[in-house]
């Protein structure tokens, strides 16, 4: 194992090693494997920066005056929640306008469908039988007088009045049946599809308005955070208008310029490991975006990487380092993930070395990750070499200054000679 960093932690050992200066606890046991040669993928450590996975300004689709803004900036909402409320007043009464005017001529289109009623069918042939009769009349008439006038027993102004009511009878009757028959038929079909366009238009007005006074409560369109209003009570609205921005948190997306020579060797579906400062903690994520199309002047491309925020720890604008995948498969020093463990956001491994008065001795070294394979993960930082005794139970009962341990296997039962550890 590579010390030379470690110079004044050994310091610190050969002093607390002295008689007298600490009052050594029992070792500690531990479980140690030997940190081996693998092949992985070159990675690399670049700087990103957490964006939201959605972010979204929320606009108006109808024109109206602002009633009510019931969310602040800040505020967590679901999806559907109201985030503002227009006058609803005009758009209301021409609603039950439009509902009046539907029912009127869904009335008329459904007399139509019924039919001639039966009592006014009677009344029509009635009218039909007395026009009938009276044509009869009028008939018999206009001929005695046409024979007098023939026999110079009347004038021609009688003959031509009888003609003349005869002739109008004639017509009342012709009239009269054609109604009678029109009634007993129906309406025509071109009448009733028209009375059912009627409806179907009405109707599309009646849906249009329901639609537009729904529209004046503007809903979130997702769960997530209110970041800005762009309106207050009182303000007019335009179609399209901005009401709110709004972010959803659920997971963030690390966005990462990679070298072209990276682009080779990522995949969407690639898991990478993510650091942000802030938190000091490490967050496992996935290539999720790799936008082939580079930044003409750096000549890198934007990579995007999901994590996820169950625990809304992760904000938007957050510093982050993502290790990235960026060459083909060498040969790497590997330990078990099991031995890896993270306090304040340092990455440390437990190496054991022997002790300066016999036995063994434990040291927290922090390290620098790279690639996983499989159940052992790569080691970058360049201070693991291959064969040194690596911590792989117990590591969290290790102090910050040497630690003395007591190698032991699975069971418990110490190890004869610890440092040949079989693989």
């Amino acid at each position: 194992m590579n010390v030379r960093h470690n110079s004044s932690v050994f310091l610190l050992a050969i002093l607390t090693s002295a008689p007298g200066l600490h009052a050594q606890p029992g070792p500690t046991k531990v479980a140690v494997t030997e940190a081996r040669i693998m092949r992985a993928p070159s990675t690399m450590v670049l700087v990103a920066s957490v964006e939201p996975v959605r972010k979204s300004r929320v606009g108006s689709e109808i024109a109206g005056l602002v009633e009510v803004m019931p969310v602040h900036q800040g505020d967590f909402v679901k999806k559907g929640d109201a985030l503002c409320r227009l006058d609803s007043a005009t758009l209301r009464h021409r609603a039950v306008e439009a509902k009046a005017r539907l029912s009127v001529l869904q009335s008329a289109h459904e007399e139509l469908l019924a039919g001639t009623r039966k009592d006014e069918l009677v009344r029509l042939g009635a009218l039909r039988d007395e026009a009938v009769e009276e044509l009869k009349m009028w008939e018999f008439e206009f001929a005695r007088v046409n024979k007098l006038h023939e026999g110079r027993e009347s004038n021609r102004k009688e003959l031509v009045e009888a003609r003349t009511l005869f002739r109008t009878a004639e017509r009342r009757m012709i009239a009269a049946k054609a109604r009678y028959d029109l009634g007993s038929q129906g309406p025509r079909k071109e009448v009733i599809a028209q009375a059912r366009y009627e409806v179907a238009e009405q109707q599309a007005v009646v849906d249009r308005t329901a639609t537009e006074l729904e529209k004046t409560t503007i809903r979130a369109p997702f769960d997530g955070y209110v970041v800005r209003r762009n309106v207050e009570v009182g303000e007019w609205v335009t179609v399209g208008g901005q009401i709110v921005e709004m972010v959803d948190l659920s997971s963030m997306l690390v966005r990462v310029n990679v070298p072209e020579s990276a682009l080779p060797f990522l995949h969407v579906g690639d898991r990478t490991r993510i650091e942000i400062d802030a938190l000091a903690r490490f967050f496992e994520g996935k290539v999720k975006h790799i936008m082939r199309d580079a930044d003409r002047t750096a000549r890198t491309f934007p990579v995007e990487i999901e994590i996820p925020n169950d625990q809304k720890l992760l904000a938007g604008g957050m510093f982050a380092r993502a290790t990235v995948t960026v060459g083909d498969d060498v040969d790497v020093v590997a330990v078990p993930k099991d031995a890896v463990v993270e306090r304040r956001g340092i990455t440390q491994v437990g190496v054991v070395v022997p002790g300066e008065r016999g036995g063994f001795n434990a040291l927290l070294v922090s390290v620098i990750l790279g690639s996983d394979i499989g159940d052992w993960i790569a080691i970058t930082s360049g201070n693991i070499e291959p064969g040194d005794k690596i911590v792989t139970h117990g590591t969290e009962r290790i102090h910050p200054f040497p630690t003395a341990v007591l190698i032991v296997d699975k069971s418990g039962t110490p190890i004869e000679n610890p440092m040949v550890t079989k693989q």
